[in-house]
């Protein structure tokens, strides 16, 4: 188990995260997403102690892998791009991790680039983007450390290389590692995880996926007849994806469903058709505020 309590960093006097606080269960997969600069790579370093809190602990097994840096060998931040390693070949890498991470298996690492067709003596700095990032989630895998945080894993790559990557990962899932993936794409985000922890203003926000996309908000189609319908729809409790003449997608809190139904009712709509919910609306819900529109 991997517990954030009360986690707050601050870079260049900004605080970055506030008082983060949330457990990771073996096993699981879960996706981080937030807007661009919310902290998440800060929060990564920290829980994998690249970077040490202003405050508040990351703990392995109840131990503080800050004051225990042996613990650290449970926990493996694989960023988006590998540039320390630039110099080396993944060969020399490898050696290198084996020396922090004594369960690294050379084995899976050396089969798996071949696998890739990845070469295991040519510098890092001379692979393309999508080389780059499949060496270093074979490198980040081949430590077997239980809880794997992985910065845009697929951000920027091909698709023959993002299926690759994924592919990867969901093998190491299947082994009972932890996965805690940071990413912007979050169709693949919702194909996989089983938890998603949202990120806004340095705070996290815990939803569990079948909760989040099966009923804690819904998801509505409305043509409506008339103007009558500009004071529903500047609700705190009404969210508007989109806008095409009078015809609305809407995301409506589940808490005062009933309330927002009944007054919708009133308004006598020409259709009103209950969509399919996706991460993408949470994300929305979320994040965009009341005037993200389309």
């Amino acid at each position: 188990m991997l517990t954030v309590r009360g986690l707050s960093k601050a870079i260049d006097q900004q605080e970055v995260l506030k008082g983060v606080d949330f457990m990771l269960q073996q096993g699981q997969v879960v996706g981080v997403v937030g807007r661009n600069g919310a902290g998440k790579t800060t929060l990564f370093k920290t829980m994998a102690g690249v970077l040490i809190p202003d405050s508040g602990t990351v703990e392995y097994e109840g131990k503080s892998i800050h004051e225990h840096p042996q613990t650290k060998k449970n926990v493996i931040f694989v960023p988006d791009s590998p540039e320390a390693l630039f110099g080396y070949t993944p060969i020399e890498s490898a050696k290198f991790y084996a020396q922090i991470y004594p369960a690294f298996d050379m084995d899976y690492f050396k089969n798996t680039l071949l696998r890739l067709e990845l070469p295991l003596n040519r510098k890092i700095r001379q692979f393309s983007k999508g080389m780059r990032m499949m060496f270093s989630t074979v490198l980040g895998l081949s430590t077997k450390a239980q809880f794997i945080l992985l910065d845009e894993p697929t951000n920027g790559i091909d698709a023959i290389a993002k299926k690759q990557v994924m592919t990867l990962l969901i093998e190491a899932a299947e082994e009972g590692r932890t996965l805690v993936i940071s990413s912007h794409l979050l169709g693949e985000l919702e194909r996989i995880a089983d938890t998603i922890l949202i990120m806004k203003d340095g705070a996290i926000e815990t939803h569990v996926m079948a909760e989040s996309v099966n009923g804690a908000i819904v998801k509505y189609q409305i043509v409506f007849q008339g103007d009558t319908q500009k004071e529903w729809l500047a609700s705190p409790n009404v969210q508007v994806l989109e806008n095409v003449g009078r015809v609305y997608t809407v995301l409506i809190d589940s808490e005062s469903n009933a309330k927002v139904l009944s007054e919708l009712s009133l308004l006598n709509p020409l259709l009103m058709e209950q969509l399919p919910m996706k991460l993408e609306d949470l994300f929305v819900w979320k994040l965009g505020g009341k005037n993200h529109v389309g």
